[in-house]
């Protein structure tokens, strides 16, 4: 493998990472079996970026997923919903995160990102 993570942390960066997302997501997934070292980038750019810092890793997260819902990319705002939640979110928090989406990105985003928690708050609760 290239670059500054050796096997083993590369290794422990993928377990991370689908233990805060509850699964290696299938993009991650077809890095890891087609481009390891691409895909060990990607899992240290998001080890970089969404660790606590100045912002918290919980509202990085909400960051996340208004901007998938903006796109409407149900998956994706689920997949940062979940993040949220095991960076210790609230449902309230969330709700008012897809609240201040009406005003600048319409119901149909707000309809994406309330979906999205539907699903995540059914699958968590499985």
């Amino acid at each position: 493998m290239e670059g500054d993570m050796n096997n083993s942390n590369y290794e422990k960066s993928l377990k991370d990472f689908s233990q805060e997302f509850g699964k290696v997501l299938d993009p991650v997934a077809f890095l890891n079996e087609k481009n390891s070292a691409l895909c060990a980038s990607f899992l240290r750019l998001h080890e970089l970026t969404l660790s606590d810092g100045l912002i918290s890793k919980r509202h990085k997260f909400f960051i996340h997923a208004a901007i998938t819902a903006v796109q409407h990319d149900r998956e994706a705002t689920m997949m940062h919903i979940t993040g949220a939640i095991k960076a210790g979110a609230t449902e309230e928090e969330l709700l008012e995160v897809a609240y201040t989406l009406i005003p600048v990105a319409g119901m149909p985003s707000f309809a994406v990102f309330i979906g999205a928690l539907q699903q995540v708050r059914s699958q968590l609760n499985q």
